[in-house]
């Protein structure tokens, strides 16, 4: 058995994830390695990014980042993922956080409530989790599906969300900062918001910890 064709929506993801999470010039080898994505989509992503002015060629056919905020605000406005996540809402029990903690099943925590481990600012809009079967992972974390529920679980159609995820101190799973910010930023339509603008500081003031 063979594994499904990445589609063309993953391998822009993946190339634009490998852009924004290290701080490095590339190859279109090494963006084919790193990414995993077919060369002629990496060509054609790198194409389309030059054309908008977010990476530029240099000598040797080298590619570079001018500004890594410009591409990730652009990423976030062009491939929103949460839009096109199936999107559920749960209420948690009183024990949530513990349950997610420990649990063994696949996912990332992401928006507002990930900013704030980085950022240590309050954090007060629904917990949005990145998981592949919000059914399973309801199951076993004790959700109670509820229209107002301020849990709400992603299930996305790419795994890109789960790369380089981050773990806290006690256990949790965050989905990496570029991933975070870029989500924050797609639900607000692009719009800087008070979560968004701290973890855009924080990274601006931290690449060697997210960027590398």
């Amino acid at each position: 058995m063979t594994d499904a064709p990445m589609s063309a929506e993953e391998s822009a993801a993946r190339i634009i994830r490998a852009l924004l999470d290290y701080r490095s010039i590339w190859t279109t080898h090494d963006l084919v390695e790193l990414s995993q994505a077919p060369a002629l989509e990496v060509r054609r992503v790198v194409d389309d990014l030059q054309s908008q002015s977010l990476v530029d060629r240099r000598r040797g056919g080298i590619i570079g980042v001018p500004d890594w905020s410009l591409l990730l605000s652009r990423w976030a406005t062009n491939y929103p993922i949460p839009t096109t996540s199936q999107l559920s809402r749960w209420k948690a029990p009183g024990n949530f956080p513990d349950r997610l903690a420990t649990s063994p099943l696949r996912y990332a925590l992401t928006g507002a409530h990930a900013a704030a481990f980085w950022t240590r600012t309050p954090a007060d809009d629904d917990t949005l989790i990145y998981t592949p079967e919000a059914q399973t992972a309801a199951t076993a974390w004790g959700l109670t599906p509820t229209p107002t529920g301020n849990v709400v679980l992603a299930e996305p159609p790419i795994d890109v969300v789960y790369l380089r995820r981050r773990s806290t101190p006690t256990g949790l799973r965050l989905a990496a900062p570029a991933q975070v910010l870029a989500d924050l930023l797609s639900k607000a339509n692009g719009n800087p918001t008070p979560p968004s603008t701290h973890l855009y500081n924080w990274m601006h003031n931290h690449l060697y910890e997210w960027r590398y």
